[in-house]
């Protein structure tokens, strides 16, 4: 099983008491190690590092910070080193649950899976959708250890077959190309038209062109104009 080395930094303004980010570590930690972990095969030890501080080499960061654009968080890499952002707040250990996930999960946002098509009229041929685990559940949340962290979906997510759960909390009413709640957001590409697709938190459905790039992660934001839900204010955290 694939493990990382991931660290809290607070690098907010007014700054996250040593003792809630500890708590929060520890929440993370148990989120991975008792309920990722089985379900996707990676896990990670999670630290916290003084405020302010870089993260060593090997270490990817979850920086606590104290704005972005609206969002609640995001997760992105640079120079092919993963990292993760999380709004100082009281959605701060959901925003760095979520973030964390997706971040095990697809490291360097080129991961993706296919499934059918949930856009009307598609008839649901195949498409590839981008693994961010977070999105398709992401108003749902729950507590462990004294911490509320971020639902996630199952990889039978993408299984049409699947019966059971399929996210975590078992919010979802089944598998694709079963309904992406009110709140929540899905993207593809579909290999017909060589176009991003998106289901939006609204559940309008737009699309844009591909243009390779540096991660299809990247690509997708890119294509969209920048007005992706990763970076702008979508988030609930109900």
């Amino acid at each position: 099983m694939a493990s990382w080395k991931v660290a809290l930094i607070d690098q907010s303004t007014d700054g996250v008491p040593e003792a809630e980010l500890e708590q929060i570590a520890t929440a993370l930690q148990q989120q991975v190690d008792n309920d990722f972990a089985p379900a996707w095969g990676v896990r990670a030890d999670i630290s916290v590092l003084p405020a302010h501080s870089a993260a060593p080499a090997g270490t990817w960061p979850i920086k606590i910070i104290d704005a972005l654009e609206g969002a609640g968080g995001v997760h992105l890499d640079k120079d092919g080193v993963p990292y993760a952002e999380a709004v100082i707040g009281s959605q701060l250990s959901i925003a760095a649950s979520h973030e964390l996930l997706e971040m095990l999960a697809d490291p360097w946002g080129n991961r993706f899976t296919p499934a059918a098509d949930i856009e009307p009229g598609s008839l649901g041929r195949p498409v590839f959708y981008l693994v961010e685990v977070g999105d398709p559940c992401e108003v749902f949340s729950y507590e462990t250890a004294g911490v509320k962290v971020s639902d996630f979906i199952l990889p039978s997510y993408y299984d049409p077959e699947a019966t059971g759960r399929v996210d975590f909390l078992g919010k979802l009413e089944g598998p694709l190309p079963g309904t992406v709640p009110a709140g929540c957001y899905i993207s593809w590409i579909d290999p017909q038209d060589g176009n991003w697709h998106q289901q939006r938190p609204d559940g309008t459905f737009v699309t844009a062109s591909a243009e390779a790039g540096s991660n299809p992660r990247d690509d997708r934001d890119r294509a969209f104009g920048g007005d992706d839900p990763d970076l702008h204010n979508v988030r609930k955290f109900l």
